[in-house]
């Protein structure tokens, strides 16, 4: 018989919660940040201040086998399921969802809105295909039959998002469109350039009320403040390929930005073995493939997107 208990900090459920994971994934397709999800529990992380989580492990024969965290934000009718880890059972994942929901019904929420790490900021979306394949950095990633414990669960599939691949532009057609479009944004007066490392913390937050304004329509979207922009990303300084980031300024002012990243995978959410630095040092030195993490442009200023991606491809 399944038993749900609640996740409080200091107990053997906070255990058992941040080790499901690993009993369900191959190592190479865990994607699990055990400081992130402890301090959304232990109410310490960047975005506490503006949330309440209540996070709950369930049992089976005295066994973990299933997971998930609850948040809510003030005057608002939805409450959001992430972190969701289960067995592949479906009366377990309903009998659990239910749960949950109902827990949810007490205290105020309509409906259950998923998966959502937390925040659009760290994380949203469920991987309908490609499950078999590793994980790439920043994506989503999930074993192949939750899409189906959720349907059945009673959820239903409200926004749809493609991830697409791009080989290295070869054709020279192609190349001559986007050195055109680059050369003619230069001569309109645009200057594109990579950051400094040094430069980034700065840089960064520029990009942050560009892209704070832009994606104010995507679904889940919740404004933040640039502190906890800061706080959240700050780690990302060190794995990042600046040459692979482009700004885009007119007049001083950043008018767009692409944010391409070395894809390591799981690597990053990994123990920091010495094997393991070594890793990622070879990745960010020689990666096989980039993920585009961000990318945005004002709107005073469409077709600058193209003229972006030109130097990195």
């Amino acid at each position: 018989m399944l038993q749900i208990k609640p996740v409080k900090p200091n107990t053997t459920e906070l255990d058992d919660f941040l080790a499901l994971p690993k009993r369900i994934y191959q190592p190479d397709h865990l994607m699990q940040s055990e400081e992130e999800e402890l301090a959304l529990i232990e109410g310490s992380h960047p975005l506490s201040s503006d949330i309440v989580t209540y996070a709950f492990i369930g049992y089976e024969e005295s066994q973990p086998c299933i997971r998930g965290l609850l948040t809510f934000y003030s005057e608002d009718e939805a409450a959001y399921l992430g972190f969701f880890e289960s067995i592949n059972d479906q009366q377990i994942a309903s009998a659990f969802i239910e749960h949950l929901a109902g827990f949810a019904r007490s205290l105020g929420a309509s409906r259950i809105i998923g998966p959502v790490q937390a925040s659009f900021w760290l994380g949203y979306r469920m991987q309908l295909t490609g499950t078999e394949e590793l994980p790439f950095t920043g994506e989503p990633h999930n074993l192949a039959y939750y899409p189906q414990l959720w349907r059945a669960a009673g959820f239903e599939l409200k926004e749809r998002y493609l991830s697409n691949f791009y080989p290295k532009v070869s054709n020279q057609t192609h190349q001559d469109k986007l050195a055109h479009r680059f050369k003619s944004f230069e001569e309109a007066g645009f200057t594109i350039c990579s950051p400094k490392k040094q430069e980034w913390e700065e840089a960064s937050l520029l990009v942050f009320e560009l892209l704070n304004r832009l994606y104010q329509d995507f679904p889940i979207y919740r404004s933040i403040s640039s502190q906890q922009f800061s706080l959240i990303f700050q780690k990302y300084q060190h794995i990042l390929d600046f040459s692979m980031v482009k700004l885009a300024y007119k007049e001083d002012k950043l008018a767009g930005f692409l944010i391409a990243m070395p894809d390591y995978g799981s690597l990053v959410y990994q123990k920091l073995t010495p094997l393991n630095l070594a890793k990622l040092f070879w990745t960010k030195r020689f990666p096989k493939r980039y993920t585009i993490m961000y990318l945005g442009v004002d709107e005073q200023f469409l077709g600058l997107g193209s003229a972006l991606v030109y130097p990195i491809f």
